[in-house]
């Protein structure tokens, strides 16, 4: 084999070599592509199951939290609705105490001293006296009167009456002459119907007929009446 011949082969050799590496590297690099897709598939795969893993965490924790905040809500419901009713019945207490003004339909009596004539009791009878005005109140009252005020003078479950000599004292206040002015907030017409009674406060009406005492009243469609008055001392009496 003469040289040609050699140097022929060995070059014929060296380019089937290094087409065989290009050709096995080719193949190597097909056999491996489906290998890294299969993997990074599978890491897809388990990052979205760390996902809904996460997710379904997270959906726990709303979900407890709302069912606190909804337990809360309905405490705090509770106790809104028992702090609305203490402070309804509070509300009521104080009215019925006075210590609130109030307004509405009501009625004005007024009390007026008659004329002086024979009278065998000994008493100035013709006189507005503190019976009178007492009896007054205890009709409204026993009439449905909410709320009633004496000459401006609000009177509570608490309010005593007395007086002589045609001077009605309320509680400690000073005391009042005629004319006297009695308010009342409550049913209008029922107040107004029981005052219109004949039969209603007896003395006060022998005496309008003996003595011409003077008894009339009045429905109004809105009164005021102010709150109790506790700033009044007893007098007499002083701190030791």
């Amino acid at each position: 084999m003469t040289r040609r011949q050699v140097l022929s082969t060995v070059a014929v050799a060296a380019v089937a070599l290094a087409t065989g590496f290009v050709v096995a590297g080719q193949v190597k690099a097909q056999l491996l592509t489906p290998s890294n897709q299969v993997a990074r598939y599978q890491a897809l795969v388990r990052s979205v199951q760390d996902l809904e893993s996460a997710n379904a965490s997270s959906r726990n924790e709303i979900s407890a939290l709302r069912a606190q905040i909804d337990g809360l809500e309905t405490e705090a419901a509770g106790r809104s609705a028992a702090t609305q009713a203490l402070e309804d019945q509070v509300s009521n207490l104080r009215a019925h105490a006075g210590l609130t003004a109030l307004h509405g339909p009501g009625v004005e009596v007024r009390l007026a001293n008659g004329a002086p004539g024979p009278d065998t009791s000994g008493q100035a009878r013709y006189l507005v006296n503190f019976q009178d005005v007492q009896d007054v109140v205890n009709l409204l009252f026993a009439q449905g009167a909410e709320a009633i005020a004496v000459n401006g003078r609000r009177i509570t479950p608490l309010t005593a009456f007395s007086g002589s000599a045609g001077q009605v004292v309320i509680d400690q206040g000073p005391p009042l002459s005629s004319p006297i002015k009695v308010s009342a907030i409550g049913d209008r017409n029922r107040m107004v119907s029981a005052l219109d009674d004949p039969s209603a406060l007896p003395d006060i009406r022998a005496r309008q007929v003996q003595f011409q005492l003077h008894l009339t009243f009045l429905g109004i469609a809105d009164l005021t009446l102010p709150a109790y008055d506790s700033s009044l001392r007893i007098p007499h009496v002083s701190p030791t």
